[in-house]
C-alpha cells in the first residue's frame, strides 16, 4: 500500500471519528453535561488560578468553558414568558444579553466557594428533541443536592434551557419575579429595574 493511499485512509478514518463524536454528542446529553462539569472543576482546582488576585481570570475561564452548553436565548424566552412575543427583535436581543449577564453574575460567583463537592450522573431521559439529565451534587459533609438539566437538541447539539435544583426551576423562578413586575409596570421599566439592580451589584 503506497503512502498516498495510507494518507487517504487516515483522512477518512479521522473524518469518521469526528462524525461519530458529533453524533454521540447529539444522543448523549448526560455525557455532555458531565464532561462540561469535569472541565469546570479542573479550572476550579487549577493552582495557577487560586487566590483573590485570580478571581476574575478564574471566573472568565470557567464561563468560557461552561457557557457554550447553555441556550441563553431559549432561557430568556421562557423566563420572559408571554411578554417575549410582544418584544421587538431589538428588545429580544437586548433582553438575552441582559439575562445572560444576570445568570453569569448570579452563578459564576458561587463557584468561588467550591471545596471538593462531587457530582454524580444519576440518569438521563431522552424524548424526541428534549432530554432531562439528573445529577446529584454531594458536598464534603455528605449533603446531597439533586440537580436536573433540561436540554433540547438544537441543530444536532444538546443545550441546556433550564436547571432544576431540588425541584425548583431556575427559569420559572425568574419568570415569577419578572411577571410580578410586569403586571404593574412596562417592559421598559422591567429592563430598567434589572439594569439598576446589576449596577448595585
Amino acid at each position: 500500500m503506497n503512502y498516498r493511499k495510507i494518507r487517504l485512509i487516515t483522512s477518512i478514518v479521522l473524518f469518521l471519528l469526528v462524525s461519530v463524536s458529533a453524533s454521540l454528542q447529539a444522543v448523549e446529553p448526560g455525557k455532555l453535561i458531565m464532561d462540561t462539569i469535569d472541565k469546570g472543576i479542573l479550572i476550579l482546582k487549577d493552582p495557577a488560578l487560586k487566590g483573590e488576585e485570580k478571581v476574575q481570570e478564574r471566573r472568565q475561564k470557567l464561563w468560557e468553558e461552561i457557557s457554550p452548553v447553555f441556550n441563553f436565548e431559549e432561557m430568556s424566552k421562557r423566563a420572559l414568558g408571554l411578554y417575549w412575543k410582544k418584544c421587538s427583535p431589538e428588545e429580544k436581543k437586548e433582553f438575552v444579553e441582559l439575562f445572560t449577564s444576570i445568570l453569569k453574575d448570579a452563578y459564576i460567583g458561587k463557584t468561588d466557594t467550591y471545596s471538593g463537592e462531587k457530582i454524580v450522573l444519576i440518569k438521563e431521559k431522552i424524548e424526541s428533541n428534549y432530554a432531562n439529565v439528573q445529577t446529584r451534587f454531594v458536598t464534603i459533609n455528605g449533603t446531597e443536592v439533586l440537580v436536573g438539566f433540561c436540554m433540547m437538541d438544537t441543530q444536532e447539539k444538546w443545550k441546556v434551557y433550564d436547571v432544576v435544583i431540588e425541584g425548583v426551576s431556575m427559569v420559572n423562578n425568574y419568570r415569577n419575579q419578572f411577571n410580578s413586575i410586569l403586571v404593574k409596570s412596562s417592559y421598559k421599566e422591567l429592563v430598567q429595574k434589572i439594569k439598576e439592580k446589576k449596577a448595585r451589584g
